[in-house]
């Protein structure tokens, strides 16, 4: 990525320079002591990345990443900061995330596989959310998915690319009903009002079957949950106490979540 990093603090330039050397995730282009050089920089050439000090004269790093959003929408924004205090107010202007002074090479390196990894969902048009209700996302527009064709995606969308079979599709979802051939029909209704619809919104490879079952393409499209599993939540991304919450077999998933301590 493309990164600028300002600080007014000269000998913390050259500490974050030395310190993310040889990160491959961050494309050092620019360093300023002061915003305005680094705003001039960006009107002619683009960031993809900014690291902002939150406290400087003139121009506070707050005050600096407005700027840099007018110009960038999509660009990911972090705050160095040696106060707690600013982090609730970072988090309102929707900073991707924060680092505290004195950071080491650890914590930069962890920083940049966060960033890494939005950044390549902002490159993405497609996003899936589990945290609170299900929703599939194409272009930040939600796709209207309804009744069981939705429900069927979204136990699928669990299984994170592994393949589950029809027949526990249908006995997941239809739980009351006796699995037969005859009822099956409804499950292969419900599932092919779900290809259409993928279909209608150029989503047709999203969805696979195989011999037995379907699976879902996890590399066209971001998930929440899957953040959640690699351990790489963004501040987006945040879980707040829910999981799929309009179907009654997500709070099997939900209570694996809580476990673990989120």
């Amino acid at each position: 990525m493309k990164t600028i990093v300002v600080d007014d603090e000269a000998i913390m330039l050259q500490s974050f320079r030395r310190l993310s050397a040889g990160i491959d995730a961050i494309c050092l282009v620019g360093e300023f002591q002061y915003p305005e050089e680094a705003l001039e920089y960006a009107k002619n050439n683009t960031v993809e990345l900014a690291i902002l000090d939150i406290s400087m004269p003139n121009m506070t790093g707050l005050d600096l990443a407005k700027k840099l959003r007018e110009r960038y929408p999509n660009i990911l924004i972090v705050f160095i900061t040696a106060y707690d205090e600013y982090i609730r107010e970072s988090n309102l202007l929707g900073a991707d995330d924060y680092i505290v002074k004195p950071y080491r090479r650890e914590t930069i390196e962890k920083m940049a596989e966060r960033m890494s990894l939005l950044s390549r969902r902002l490159q993405k048009n497609i996003y899936v959310q589990t945290f609170g209700n299900f929703l599939v996302l194409k272009n930040g527009e939600p796709i209207p998915l309804k009744g069981k064709a939705k429900e069927i995606l979204a136990l699928i969308v669990t299984r994170r690319g592994k393949e589950i079979s029809n027949e526990e599709i249908y006995s997941t979802i239809w739980e009351n009903r006796e699995y037969s051939n005859v009822n099956m029909k409804v499950y292969y209704n419900a599932l092919k009002r779900l290809r259409d619809t993928l279909d209608e919104y150029g989503l047709r490879d999203l969805l696979k079957s195989t011999a037995r079952g379907q699976t879902v393409n996890t590399e066209l499209f971001d998930c929440d949950y899957y953040s959640w599993q690699d351990k790489n939540l963004s501040e987006k991304d945040k879980f707040q106490g829910r999981f799929m919450y309009e179907y009654s077999w997500g709070e099997y998933i939900l209570a694996d979540i809580l476990n673990e301590g989120w």
